[in-house]
This record gives C-alpha cells, sequence and structure tokens, in this order.
C-alpha cells in the first residue's frame, strides 16, 4: 500500500528520475520498506570492493556500484536534467518469428541445446506517469520478489520484479537457484519441454559450484510462484569463504536460464545475430556490502522514457519450442511490469 510518506518521497524520486545522478530505490523480498542508495554527488563507481551500496550489471558484463552514502532522498534541483531515448524500435511480430526460425536452426544444427530469444514491448504512458508508484505498485503486488527502481546517467530509468536469486548470502553462507521453466499455474504435471530447459540450469549450476563450495546441497524442484506464472526452482546453498565470491561472479552469470546453454556457444551466437539490446535487461543488481550480498537475475522489468515504458521479456528454445506459445509466454512475463504501470493486481 501506498502511504502519504511513500507519496512524499515518491515526487522527489519521479524527479531523480529525469536528472544526471545515480540512485538506487529497493525493497528485498518479505520487506515492507523500500531503502533508498545514493551517492552524495549522485555519482557511480566501477569497484564496490570495501564499500556499501548497489550494484546493476548488463547483460554483457558492465558493471555500476551506486555507493550508499545519502539514505534520504534528496532534492533534484542539484543536478541537470537529460533525456534517454532508445536508438531502436520495440519487437515487431515478424521479427520476432525470423529469429525464432533462425535461433532453432542452431538448435537444429546441433550447435546449441538451448537459446534464449527475448524481445522488446512499448507501452504508452502520459504526462502523470510516475515511476515511482509503479515500483510501489511492484512492491505490493509482488511481496516476495525482489523490487528496484534503479537510475544511472549511463543506464537511464529501469524498474525490476525479479523472482530470482543470483547469489545471496554473508559471512560463509550463501544461496543460489537454478529457475526454469514457464507455464500458468496449474495442477498438471510439467512437460518434458520445461523439465530439460530447468535440468540445463541446474546442471550448469552445479558444474560451478563444484570446485568453489566447501559443501554444498539442493532441494527437489518445486514449483516456484512468480505473480500470474510459475517456474521450476531447485534451491542451492553452500559454504564457502567471502574471498571467493567475486570468482564466483565471473563465472555464474550469464547462466543458461537466460542465455542458452552451452553458455559459451549460446552467447557467442547471441552476439553474432543479436535479438534485442538487452542491456539491463538478464543482468544482475542488488545490494553489496555490511557484510552481505543480495544479489537478483534482472527480469521482469522495463525501462521508462518520456512517454513510454519498454517491456523485455524472453524465453528459452529448445528442440521442441513452438513458435506461438513462445510469443505468448513472452506476453506473460510482461504481464508484470504492466500490472506496475495500470497499478492493478
Amino acid at each position: 500500500m501506498v502511504t502519504p510518506m511513500h507519496a512524499q518521497m515518491g515526487d522527489r524520486i519521479d524527479a531523480l528520475c529525469r536528472r544526471q545522478c545515480a540512485f538506487a530505490l529497493y525493497c528485498l523480498p518479505g520487506s515492507p520498506e523500500p531503502v533508498f542508495c545514493m551517492a552524495e554527488d549522485g555519482r557511480t563507481e566501477d569497484d564496490p570492493i570495501f564499500k556499501n551500496g548497489f550494484v546493476v550489471a548488463t547483460f554483457d558484463g558492465k558493471s555500476l556500484f551506486i555507493p550508499s552514502e545519502c539514505v534520504t532522498v534528496p532534492e533534484a534541483d542539484a543536478w541537470n536534467e537529460q533525456i534517454h531515448l532508445p536508438d531502436d524500435a520495440a519487437t515487431a511480430r515478424g521479427k520476432y518469428a525470423s529469429l525464432f526460425n533462425l535461433y532453432t536452426g542452431f538448435i537444429k544444427e546441433g550447435k546449441v541445446q538451448k537459446i534464449v530469444l527475448a524481445r522488446t514491448a512499448d507501452i504508452a504512458v502520459d504526462a502523470t506517469f510516475s515511476p515511482s508508484r509503479a515500483f510501489f505498485n511492484a512492491c505490493n503486488q509482488n511481496p516476495n520478489a525482489f523490487k528496484a527502481l534503479v537510475h544511472t546517467p549511463q543506464f537511464g530509468t529501469w524498474l525490476f520484479c525479479t523472482p530470482e536469486q543470483l547469489i545471496t548470502g554473508s559471512g560463509n553462507q550463501w544461496q543460489t537457484m537454478a529457475l526454469a521453466g514457464t507455464r500458468i499455474p496449474c495442477t498438471l504435471p510439467w512437460d518434458a519441454k520445461n523439465k530439460k530447459e530447468q535440468a540445463l540450469v541446474s546442471d550448469f549450476v552445479r558444474q560451478i559450484l563444484m570446485p568453489l563450495a566447501d559443501e554444498w546441497e539442493e532441494s527437489e524442484v518445486e514449483n516456484l510462484r512468480a505473480g500470474r506464472i510459475e517456474h521450476l526452482c531447485t534451491r542451492f546453498r553452500w559454504s564457502m569463504p567471502p574471498g571467493r565470491v567475486l570468482l564466483l561472479l565471473e563465472q555464474l552469470p550469464p547462466t543458461p536460464a537466460v542465455c542458452g546453454s552451452p553458455v559459451a556457444e549460446a552467447r557467442n551466437l547471441l552476439q553474432q545475430y543479436p535479438d534485442i539490446d538487452r542491456s539491463c535487461y538478464a543482468g544482475y543488481l542488488g545490494p553489496w556490502g555490511h557484510g552481505s550480498i543480495q544479489f537478483y537475475v534482472s527480469l521482469r522489468c522495463m525501462q521508462i522514457f518520456p512517454g513510454f515504458c519498454r517491456l523485455y521479456a524472453g524465453g528459452g528454445l529448445m528442440p521442441d519450442s513452438d513458435e506461438e506459445q513462445e510469443w505468448q509466454e513472452t506476453e506473460n512475463k510482461m504481464e508484470c511490469m504492466r500490472a506496475a504501470i495500470a497499478g492493478q493486481c
């Protein structure tokens, strides 16, 4: 529920979204209150070592760090205004179909077992649209997800509402998950395509953890509800010294869940034959510091521009994927952001 305090804070947040400064407003899963994070001068840094703050990383690995020096929302007048506009149009239906045929051709040729096809969609908004209101809507509608409204001069303004852990933990205790497979919630057994897709992600996580974790365990595969859809999920918990976290971050993202399998081959194909400019979509983000890390994969997200919001979603293509079903899956995934814009549950 948006309180009067949130509304007052939201006016300043909305003003900051139009300025040449960087901030993050985020809410951890299960937490009732958001956290604000910003450097005193609105700067970003490349290196978060020995500092507290917020990290946002793109799909291709470029990361920015927002130091946590200012924890209350300042007035925006101290920074100049800026305008972000996209360089390309949203994904047309015909282009998606062509890319589907191209990518599934790679699978049939044996170049990859899986590859993730992403797309975008634009939703017009009027001058009364409030990024902060969309953030609080997402918080109300998705209490068990990680929510964040992030603005930087480099990346623009983004809203995230993601169910997927990348790395969370502190000290010697750490967690992640293998999340893949998507459907409208039901009581029927999962089909072979979705189970195989999730198994590829689980296998990848195991391979990364084995040389780094001192001890590790994994859960049984479970259903994880995320808004109006559900996924297959395996949870991993392990122990390792915190000094190995940076090495893990070099190897874990992007996982097959957002890239494909094998990861290196899928990533090369996506670079040669890109679907969209993924930017912050399918990267990762979250707070760093105070002895802990809470990083999540950047899913269920949109970029906010003057007059419209650009929604992002993707789906894993497998040998038996159907193009119309995959398109509909991306539509279902975009419902989270549509609901945040509309303020509807």
